[in-house]
């Protein structure tokens, strides 16, 4: 592990992978089976629609996080586009809710979340695209708001993107968001004019992107996670992995929920996915104990904005690959 020198990192890391689980002692709830309907109006007044099945949104960014404007009924705020969320979650501050299960319990980067709340509405709509029986959960945001001093109305996950091709332009600042066939296929033809340059298959985990990777050859297993400013690396990686981590400083990490823990910050170095390398990338130092519990799987890490933001990256989540192109800003 390489030791500190002076440097400024932020002390705060939003990481909202969140994922439903049982409470203890309550084996035999089935999350997926005990979830009520919930489903909302959802629009983008600032998106450009192309066709039936094609959208553009413009975005922001807010600290290292991706924020489109966005209105959930009558609500109208900041949505954050939050790949580790596994459905829409929408800030309690602004919606009612109508009960909750004490049974299942939410889980999130940080830890145990607590009861998860619920509220049933109609249609849930992006701009001119429509779904139907979308499942949300409600949950605080408030502290997320004062740390981005944003109205943070929810955080846009899993379930509302799985049957599209989202593609992050970070050169135009723009989300496509394309409709795609049962096999995957986009619908829309002419929705992203240009070629990949690569391509990089993933595997799914309920509704996490599970991507191989290495460093120094030591095979390790990443989440990728829109919503996560700084990478994560499970603190029980191999010496070998941590030779290349470079300790900078101790922070406070806080996610979704409202618990924080103290991690140690850095530099990780060294990190290939298939073809794609990294320069050195923002990271915090944690235990991953909860998220690979609940999976049943053994992740080594996460990563988010330090491996997105460089890159212009298509998601398809039918076909399980993300699809790289040439950012024309570079030589």
């Amino acid at each position: 592990m390489r030791y500190p020198y002076p440097f400024r990192l932020i002390s705060v890391c939003l990481l909202s992978i969140l994922f439903l689980g049982h409470s203890r002692g309550s084996p035999g709830i089935d999350p997926e089976e005990a979830l009520p309907v919930f489903s909302c109006g959802l629009s983008f007044p600032q998106g450009i629609f192309l066709n039936p099945n094609t959208i553009y949104v413009p975005f922001k960014m807010v600290g290292r996080l991706i924020a489109v404007e966005a209105q959930v009924d009558t609500v109208s705020g900041i949505f954050v586009l939050d790949t580790g969320a596994e459905r829409l979650l929408l800030n309690k501050n602004y919606f009612g809710w109508d009960h909750r299960i004490k049974d299942v319990a939410a889980f999130g980067s940080t830890g145990p979340m607590g009861p998860v709340l619920f509220k049933k509405v109609d249609t849930l709509q992006w701009d001119n695209l429509y779904f139907f029986d979308v499942k949300a959960n409600v949950v605080d945001l408030s502290h997320l708001e004062a740390q981005k001093n944003i109205r943070l109305v929810g955080m846009i996950g899993y379930e509302v993107l799985k049957d599209f091709e989202v593609f992050l332009d970070f050169q135009t600042m723009t989300i496509v968001i394309t409709r795609l066939d049962e096999n995957g296929f986009r619908i829309d033809q002419d929705a992203i004019p240009e070629l990949p340059y690569d391509s990089l298959g993933f595997m799914m985990r309920r509704h996490l992107i599970i991507l191989d990777a290495t460093v120094d050859g030591a095979r390790l297993k990443f989440t990728l996670d829109s919503g996560a400013e700084l990478n994560l690396l499970d603190r029980l990686v191999s010496r070998k992995v941590l030779d290349h981590f470079e300790v900078l400083k101790r922070v406070n990490m806080r996610g979704v929920g409202q618990n924080s823990v103290e991690v140690l910050a850095g530099k990780l170095y060294d990190v290939v996915c298939g073809n794609q390398t990294n320069e050195a990338m923002g990271t915090l130092l944690t235990s991953l104990e909860d998220m690979n519990n609940e999976f049943h799987t053994r992740l080594d890490g996460v990563i988010g904005m330090e491996f997105l933001f460089p890159r212009r990256t298509l998601i398809n989540y039918k076909q399980k690959k993300l699809f790289f192109y040439k950012n024309n800003n570079k030589p």
